[in-house]
């Protein structure tokens, strides 16, 4: 992922669930900055995504999104939302996808991040580029610094200290994105059943 391309052209919000993609649009559009969402059928919203220009699509429509995308003269675009494993009868596979079928098999053979980067891949080797939240709405992250009324004491950052040297430590590998740690002792590490199961499991530590 890079910065914007070209501040001229609209940003494709390729849309799962949730209200995020819709904040986003919306700070899009406070900037002076155009938005077009490709709302994924059966996760978008669809009477939120109403509000905004949109086109509808279905998992697997690689060849409709590539071509809806140039025809709003989108050149950067955005995964954002939440999405579930599909049923099989939910997925239409059109042409182009089924070309890029070596590709995404190339790039499911490794965690999120080798996932994430394969996939940006084949959208620049198609004239796009994917970009982060930071480049689209930096309003939305979360300022740096403390933002609660309880602050860290100075065992709890001992231990936001040690979760970060564990997370430098395995982030090579692309083993997960999260550490639990207790008494500078790291005591669980999310693997491949995702941040849910990663506290599940530390709550039963206890």
């Amino acid at each position: 992922m890079s910065e914007l391309t070209d501040v001229k052209s609209p940003v494709a919000l390729i849309a799962g669930g949730g209200v995020l993609p819709f904040a986003i649009a919306q700070s899009l559009q406070k900037r002076g900055r155009a938005a077009v969402v490709f709302a994924i059928r059966g996760f978008c919203d669809p009477v939120r995504v109403a509000d905004f220009p949109h086109h509808w699509i279905a998992l697997g429509q690689l060849g409709r999104l590539f071509r809806l995308m140039r025809s709003e003269n989108c050149k950067d675009a955005l995964f954002i939302g939440s999405l579930i494993r599909p049923s099989l009868k939910d997925i239409r596979l059109d042409w182009e996808t089924v070309r890029a079928i070596p590709e995404f098999t190339k790039a499911l053979r490794g965690g999120d991040d080798h996932l994430l980067k394969g996939t940006g891949r084949l959208f620049e080797a198609r004239g796009f580029h994917l970009v982060g939240l930071r480049d689209v709405a930096p309003d939305l992250l979360m300022p740096e610094g403390c933002t609660t009324r309880s602050r860290p004491d100075d065992d709890a950052i001992a231990d936001i200290a040690k979760g970060r040297d564990v997370l430098s430590a395995i982030s090579p590998f692309d083993v997960g994105q999260g550490v639990v740690v207790v008494n500078n002792h790291p005591v669980a590490v999310e693997d491949i059943e995702g941040t849910d199961a990663l506290l599940a499991r530390v709550a039963r530590l206890r």
